[in-house]
C-alpha cells in the first residue's frame, strides 16, 4: 500500500490490487481492502499481528498476573482474539463486510480455523509448560512465530475464499 497525498492529507493511494468499502477498484476511500495475495499477506501481517499480540497479552496477563491455569488462560484469550480477528479479517484483510458478514459459510469456516489455531496454541502450552517445564513467556514464542502463518494459509485459501 502506498501512502500518497490526496486532497492535502495522507491517505492510501489508489491501488489496482485493492477495493474500498464502496467496491470501487483501486478505490479512493481511506481503508483499502486488499485483493492480491501480497496485499492480503501484508494486511494479515499488520492485522493478524495485532490480533496475535492481543491474544498473547490476554494469555500472559491471565496466566502470570491472575494465576489462571495456562490452558484456561489460552482458551479465554483464544475466544477474545477469535472475535476480534473475525471482525478485522472479514472486513479488511480478506474482503468487505457486505460479502463476509452475510456469508454464514465464511463465519463457520473461520470458526473452524480458529479452533485449529486454538488447538495448535494449546499444543504449545502443553509442550513448553507441561512437557518441558518452561514458562508462560516461553510458550508465547511459538504462538507468535508459528501459529499465525497456519491461520493465514487456512483463512486465505479456505475460510475467506
Amino acid at each position: 500500500y502506498a501512502l500518497g497525498a490526496h486532497g492535502g492529507s495522507a491517505l492510501f493511494a489508489a491501488d489496482p490490487g485493492c477495493v474500498d468499502y464502496s467496491g470501487r477498484e483501486g478505490g479512493a476511500g481511506m481503508i483499502k481492502i486488499p485483493t492480491s495475495l501480497l496485499g492480503q499477506l501484508l494486511a494479515y501481517a499488520v492485522g493478524g499481528g495485532a490480533v496475535t499480540v492481543f491474544h498473547s497479552a490476554c494469555y500472559w496477563v491471565m496466566a502470570t498476573i491472575l494465576t489462571v491455569e495456562p490452558f484456561l488462560a489460552n482458551s479465554i484469550a483464544a475466544i477474545l482474539a477469535g472475535l476480534v480477528g473475525f471482525l478485522l479479517h472479514s472486513r479488511w484483510t480478506f474482503g468487505g463486510v457486505e460479502r463476509q458478514l452475510s456469508d454464514r459459510a465464511a463465519l463457520t469456516r473461520y470458526a473452524v480455523v480458529s479452533l485449529i489455531c486454538y488447538g495448535v496454541n494449546s499444543f504449545w502450552v502443553w509442550l513448553v509448560i507441561h512437557r518441558f517445564g518452561g514458562t508462560v513467556n516461553q510458550s508465547i514464542i511459538p504462538m507468535i512465530l508459528a501459529t499465525p502463518w497456519l491461520g493465514f494459509l487456512l483463512n486465505r485459501f479456505w475460510a475467506f475464499r
